[in-house]
């Protein structure tokens, strides 16, 4: 046992709890006995890990057996909410009854139960999805348990603790103040199952290194969010950590500017305010999402991408991993058009996005003209700012033809320039051109 999340082992537990609460652990059960007022589980892990725990509670369980994962997936809930909460119901009813006004409130019986199948289910898709994009877990269990912490998640080996607020829909959450950080709260489930590889599978070796969990799991969230709910929620969640990333804190500081991701916690400073959860959870998730969108095909889609993340799994398997570790593996996987050193390194993305500070602006100009034969000829003008002179970046743009994004191109700019116009033609005209139409960059994009 130790307090640093360094050394791995294996448990065997012994708990007790009242008989009238369930235990729920980390490792496999391995049986259980009354004696007396008190139930006994036995707890045993023979895959390594580094942390083991419980949660106990008078919970309602829903389970399921995922033959294809050969996971078993289970979801515990409290079947009453916590004392506080019951508080503000009663608060309420006291308000309504003493002034014969209806508060507008709509929050009914309130219970968590109802959502429990909701976070359940998710998790077994998250783990599905993951499993093909990464590989599969030595686990063959899963269980999320609810505690009464409203704001606050998770993740053990086998055992997530999910955030009482994951359980109310959006309208209560609205009534009850919650509502900021709707990714939190949307996609609690598939973040904390992701913690199963960042993390777990794969540790992180110090305060530096400590994205390639938090951000490799707020990547693994978006990833799930584009699978399950589509280009549009894709883009929500991808703008709001953007913003995360970039809004002035009451100390007037923008996150992506106090320091680099390896800096971890010691950015929040009194001077700086709290930025380095915007730090490491976002811009630690833009910097995987920017390779992705770099290393994406459009006749293999995420193939590259896909190979290179189960290769970085197998290489730092039960090992806590560093950042260098992690750009060893990339560069094992670098294509061409990546390599704008011509050195076969990726010295120059890790310079600017996980260490540096800078946030390029871009600029797309362009004009459309008919063209022989019904066709459209397009001409184009990309323009970088607000860089150092050797800052690179490769820029995608896209074209918009009935509703649907089409990547035209990538153009690479160095330093504060603007390219030369070059033109193209196109089949017919598109309702309108655009950059990084995926957040493709972390960026700021003039007539966005």
């Amino acid at each position: 046992p130790s307090l640093a999340l360094t050394a791995r082992a294996t448990f065997a537990m012994t708990l007790r709890a009242p008989k009238d609460l369930t235990m729920v652990a980390t490792g496999q059960p391995a049986g259980q006995n009354r004696e007396g007022d008190w139930t006994v589980s036995r707890w045993t892990s023979d895959v390594p890990i580094l942390v083991a725990g419980f949660n106990f509670g008078a919970f309602k369980k829903s389970s399921v057996r995922d033959d294809k994962l050969a996971l078993t997936i289970e979801s515990y809930t409290n079947k009453d909410i916590p004392d506080d909460f019951q508080g503000i119901l009663k608060n309420i009813e006291e308000y309504e009854r003493s002034t014969g006004q209806n508060a507008e409130v709509t929050l009914g019986t309130l219970n968590t139960t109802r959502l429990m199948e909701k976070a359940r289910a998710e998790a077994q898709v998250a783990l599905s999805i993951f499993t093909q994009l990464y590989g599969p877990l030595p686990f063959d269990r899963l269980a999320l348990a609810q505690q009464p912490y409203p704001f606050f998640g998770q993740a053990w080996p086998m055992l997530v603790y999910m955030p009482l607020a994951a359980f109310f829909d959006g309208t209560h959450r609205a009534q009850l103040g919650l509502a900021g950080a709707a990714n939190f709260y949307n996609y609690v489930a598939a973040h904390e199952t992701s913690h199963q590889w960042w993390g777990h599978a794969v540790g992180w070796r110090s305060y530096r290194d400590q994205w390639l969990s938090e951000g490799f799991a707020t990547f693994s969230a978006a990833y799930f969010v584009q699978a399950v709910y589509g280009k549009d929620k894709f883009l929500e969640y991808w703008r709001e950590e953007r913003q995360a990333i970039m809004a002035r804190n009451r100390q007037g500081r923008r996150p992506a500017e106090v320091g680099g991701v390896t800096m971890g916690y010691r950015l929040d400073t009194a001077k700086t305010g709290a930025v380095t959860q915007a730090a490491i959870y976002s811009k630690g998730g833009y910097v995987v999402h920017m390779l992705r969108m770099m290393m994406w095909d459009p006749k293999t889609g995420d193939a590259r991408f896909q190979a290179m993340m189960q290769d970085f799994v197998r290489s730092c398997y039960q090992q806590n991993a560093s950042t260098a570790d992690f750009k060893r593996v990339l560069e094992k996987h670098l294509t061409p058009d990546m390599d704008l050193d011509g050195n076969g390194r990726m010295d120059w993305f890790f310079r600017q996005w996980v260490e540096g500070t800078t946030l390029p602006r871009y600029k797309l100009d362009y004009r459309m003209e008919p063209a022989e034969g019904g066709k459209t000829r397009l001409f184009c003008q990309v323009t970088q700012s607000g860089v150092d002179a050797d800052f690179k970046m490769r820029v995608p743009i896209y074209l918009e033809f009935d509703g649907a994004l089409h990547r035209l191109g990538v153009v690479t700019l160095v330093g504060n320039s603007t390219l030369p116009e070059f033109d193209v033609v196109l089949p017919k005209k598109p309702k309108r051109a655009l950059l990084c139409a995926y957040e493709d960059v972390l960026c700021e994009i003039g007539e966005r």
